[in-house]
């Protein structure tokens, strides 16, 4: 790009570092913002606030199940690899494996991993989340005993 276009522009690989030393040499001044989108309703009750503190037990519930999602995954792939497994045991540690995933997909959505969605909505996440890790943990709790 420079060799056909410096007579115009200079391209160049940056960082934030960079990008913030140019505007401190440039002595770029941004106004300070007081005010704020927050709250605001899609409703006359629906307001969108306290996303980053609600449902607390939700999202630390979310954080566990991903820690699960990832260390049961480390064995259900050695399950895969491993040469006298059954179609059985394949069959039983993939479905394991898909049911987490699926719950996991789910539960990012905006309003699940925010806590913003209404509480029948939430509870359904809920519901998703422990029927996931209790049919996944079936397995995940095999692999471990085998391993011990």
């Amino acid at each position: 790009m420079n060799k056909h276009h410096s007579d115009k522009y200079v391209f160049e690989y940056s960082t934030p570092t960079k990008y913030i030393n140019a505007l401190k040499k440039q002595k770029v001044s941004w106004p300070t913002k007081y005010d704020d989108m927050f709250p605001y309703s899609s409703g006359n009750t629906d307001w969108w606030t306290g996303y980053f503190t609600s449902r607390a037990n939700a999202k630390g519930y979310i954080r566990r199940a991903s820690s699960n999602l990832h260390s049961s995954s480390i064995l259900y792939a050695q399950k895969m690899l491993d040469q006298s497994a059954t179609d059985k045991e394949i069959h039983s540690t993939m479905a394991a494996n898909y049911v987490m995933k699926d719950a996991m997909g789910v539960l990012q959505h905006h309003d699940a991993v925010t806590g913003t969605a209404k509480q029948a909505v939430a509870d359904d996440y809920n519901r998703r989340l422990y029927e996931a890790m209790d049919f996944s943990n079936k397995q995940y709790n095999k692999l471990v005993q085998d391993r011990l």
